[in-house]
């Protein structure tokens, strides 16, 4: 029997640290759960932007990857999104929306999103935006 060539190139992600900034918890839980089932397990929880921006500055920006709602209180996804494109402009960056209109594409791509997964999403969704993210 023989090797797939591919087989000792297994997906690793170790050593990544994920900021996810989401109000729902079921969405939180859920966003969690995939990249925990991908090997992620350095994910920090923010229930809105403003708390996503206090873990951003506790951990020094050292994050891989960052996933938000586009709706929240206190601070929105945008607004989020805007600051963190100022601090750490090649920060990967995955928006969550209910509703992916054409004016929500067209501002989250002026502000350079690396994606986004309409709600509700699966564990699969979150599975390849974030392995598009990474290019695995």
């Amino acid at each position: 029997m023989t090797t797939p060539p591919n087989a000792s190139l297994e997906r690793t992600y170790e050593g990544i640290r994920v900021l996810i900034a989401e109000d729902e918890p079921l969405a939180a839980k859920l966003a969690r759960g995939a990249l925990r089932l991908m090997g992620i397990t350095q994910v920090v929880v923010a229930e809105d932007g403003l708390e996503a921006m206090k873990q951003l500055a506790e951990f020094n920006g050292n994050f891989q990857l960052i996933i938000s709602d586009w709706n929240m209180p206190n601070m929105t996804g945008i607004e989020f999104l805007r600051t963190v494109r100022k601090l750490y402009p090649d920060m990967p960056f995955i928006m969550l929306t209910s509703n992916a209109n054409k004016e929500f594409v067209l501002a989250a791509a002026k502000h350079g999103i690396n994606g986004y997964i309409v709600k509700p999403f699966s564990l699969d969704q979150v599975r390849q935006k974030v392995e598009a993210v990474f290019k695995i």
